[in-house]
């Protein structure tokens, strides 16, 4: 799962600010946290001021979340692709199990494509899930979940 670790400080002039670590690698996430964030907050906010806003106010705030939704929805797609990218990945290495669910009720209502951690898997061929509560790994196969023997 993505994380973000960042802390709360004043700047120089006194004022609260987010400030993250120096070392910290900015990743196409956190663009993405920081636009949807913004975008719904200013949602919220032309939402329920419209009819206080003037026109020209107004538009601007309209063609702001028109802009921050289609920087959204680039990023979202660079990142799904990522994901599932990672996922191909994964899978490819054949480890001894790909993802894994608490239960057979999970594993039986897993969709066609699986977020898991920060990848997406594709339910084909060979996918093999760890079930927790009984500890067995299981492996997709022609449309079926068989147990790993």
């Amino acid at each position: 799962m993505y994380k973000i670790e960042y802390e709360i400080k004043p700047n120089a002039l006194g004022r609260p600010c987010i400030e993250l670590p120096d070392d910290y690698d900015q990743k196409p996430e956190d663009r993405f946290l920081a636009i949807e964030l913004t975008r719904y907050i200013l949602q919220d906010v032309y939402s329920r001021q419209t009819p206080k806003l003037q026109q020209e106010t107004s538009d601007m705030i309209h063609t702001s979340l028109n802009l921050l939704g289609q920087l959204g929805d680039e990023i979202a797609e660079l990142l799904w692709d990522g994901m599932k990218t990672s996922g191909d990945a994964a899978f490819i290495l054949n480890n001894r199990y790909h993802l894994q669910v608490q239960n057979i009720i999970q594993l039986n209502r897993l969709g066609n494509e699986i977020f898991y951690e920060d990848k997406v898997f594709r339910k084909k061929d060979g996918l093999k899930v760890l079930v927790t509560d009984e500890m067995k790994i299981y492996v997709f196969d022609d449309n079926n979940w068989t147990e790993v023997k």
